[in-house]
């Protein structure tokens, strides 16, 4: 799919286990998520033009989704999962709190519906985002994206008040990227490779055609590129695609996970501080 940006919402669907996001089977498969790339250009600074990228994804919420929910999700021959679940007054299996499902580094895996995998003795039970940055063709990448790419697995709600393991929201909204674009006063343009991974899969298989590198132990939800063509003075235009992931991501997920000094740092912009 391709749709005219750059300032907007473009729409996709998380799908268990992911499907090819321009196959027939996308338009008959039930989704179990549904999300957005939402980019704007920011105002511009000292350092030039920026664009702001943030992820939000929504659960559909009517009764019968939870019971698609949990009917794709129960895991049943995995035998901790009973401890991921917190039961209501009638003996059925709550919605999880979205942003406390796909957040890294909850205390306990029945604090935050994941946590830390008993064999593994890491967290390895969240989502993250992942930027790189292209050039035009997207054959060259950036040497600070090389070595420093945006990334972060923190989640947050919609709402203004505080939530916790039993509130039922539907809504996780990813922190937002701030990426530099280059002056006001020249043609620039560029693309930007998104990976959205879950990082533990649970022994299910993503398309033939996905990577096969493990993004930790789990894989991509969902890949998208976005490209950008700036012209001086004038508005940013591009599109968004949302795409068969043509590699994997390309990070040290295992070292990031495994960093107790920082947990879950956030790289959230390019430009110097």
């Amino acid at each position: 799919m391709i749709e005219p940006l750059l300032a907007g919402t473009n729409e996709f669907e998380i799908h268990w286990p992911p499907v090819e996001p321009t196959s027939e089977e996308t338009k008959t498969k039930r989704p179990l998520l549904l999300g957005s790339v939402d980019i704007k250009e920011a105002d511009a600074d000292s350092e030039g033009l920026v664009l702001e990228i943030a992820l939000t994804i929504t659960r559909p919420s009517k009764e019968a989704d939870r019971e698609f929910w949990n009917s794709h999700l129960e895991f049943g021959e995995v035998p901790w999962m009973d401890e991921v679940r917190v039961w209501d007054a009638d003996s059925q299996w709550q919605w999880p709190n979205l942003p406390f499902l796909l957040t890294r580094h909850g205390v306990e895996r029945i604090e935050r519906y994941g946590g830390v995998d008993p064999g593994k003795l890491v967290d390895n039970d969240f989502a993250a985002v992942l930027i790189r940055k292209y050039d035009k063709s997207g054959n060259r990448e950036q040497i600070d994206s090389q070595t420093s790419p945006l990334v972060s697995a923190h989640w947050r709600s919609d709402r203004q008040e505080k939530t916790d393991i039993h509130s039922i929201v539907h809504v996780a909204r990813s922190d937002t990227f701030r990426i530099h674009i280059g002056p006001n006063e020249e043609h620039t343009t560029g693309r930007l490779k998104l990976w959205l991974i879950y990082a533990d899969f649970l022994n299910t298989r993503p398309p033939e055609s996905w990577p096969r590198g493990g993004e930790w132990s789990g894989g991509i939800l969902a890949y998208s590129e976005v490209t950008w063509d700036k012209k001086p003075n004038e508005p940013s235009h591009g599109t968004v695609q949302f795409l068969t992931p043509p590699t994997g991501s390309g990070f040290n997920w295992i070292e990031w996970s495994l960093d107790e000094t920082s947990p879950a740092e956030s790289r959230l912009a390019d430009l110097p501080k």
